[in-house]
């Protein structure tokens, strides 16, 4: 039996300022770091939508309220297997958005407040002291993917989210509903046969960028600590 969706704890409020900063500056990082993924016709709409909608997305709460909204008509439509999906992307949601909260924290203490650097990300990374979440977050990512691609498997779920759609009156206010976030991930994967290729780029690379963060400022720290 797939769970309710519940809602996430309350968190102290951040800079929100900086927080847009910092998510701007990840998906600009994603970017650059795959950029062959998205100049590739294979992938290149797969990397936008992971960039956009999974790796930085925004407004979590407006998408986490929308969902709960809908939660029944997804649940009756997709039954519990496909709706337990949809709530573990939820929780990758709320996963990244916490991070996204302490990385900001954590750059204020450092004294960054605006344009935030390569180095100045690096290190509040680091700081950050999350490792094996960040690790978690990555396993996530690559299960909401498969997750994803299998529900544009299902025969329907495209007359589902049409209506949806349709029933907007139904969800958030918010113009970027969870609906149209999961429209965007059918258009980006009803075509590709496959995601397991992808998955493994994107979990080789991101893995090789958190070991060599770490790496890095591992080494400079007093011996000891």
């Amino acid at each position: 039996m797939a769970k309710k969706p519940t809602k996430p704890a309350k968190r102290p409020p951040v800079n929100i300022e900086l927080k847009r900063q910092l998510q701007d500056f990840q998906v600009k990082q994603l970017v650059r770091n795959f950029q062959d993924v998205y100049d590739s016709k294979e992938f290149g709409k797969l990397c936008q939508f992971f960039a956009n909608d999974i790796y930085a997305p925004k407004d979590f709460e407006e998408r986490n309220k929308s969902f709960e909204q809908i939660s029944n008509y997804f649940r009756n439509s997709l039954g519990d297997k496909l709706f337990h999906g949809l709530i573990r992307l939820l929780d990758l949601y709320e996963m990244s958005d916490s991070m996204d909260d302490l990385m900001v924290v954590t750059l204020e203490k450092m004294g960054v407040t605006k344009d935030i650097s390569q180095n100045q990300y690096d290190e509040a990374y680091y700081l950050s002291d999350n490792y094996d979440r960040r690790v978690e977050q990555l396993d996530l990512i690559v299960e909401c993917f498969d997750f994803t691609h299998a529900l544009t498997r299902y025969r329907s779920i495209g007359w589902i989210l049409k209506t949806a759609r349709m029933t907007s009156h139904l969800f958030s206010s918010n113009k970027d509903s969870i609906v149209d976030m999961l429209q965007r991930g059918y258009d980006a994967m009803r075509d590709t046969p496959s995601v397991e290729k992808f998955n493994d780029i994107i979990y080789e690379r991101e893995m090789q960028r958190l070991n060599r963060i770490y790496e890095h400022f591992s080494s400079l720290a007093p011996a000891g600590k």
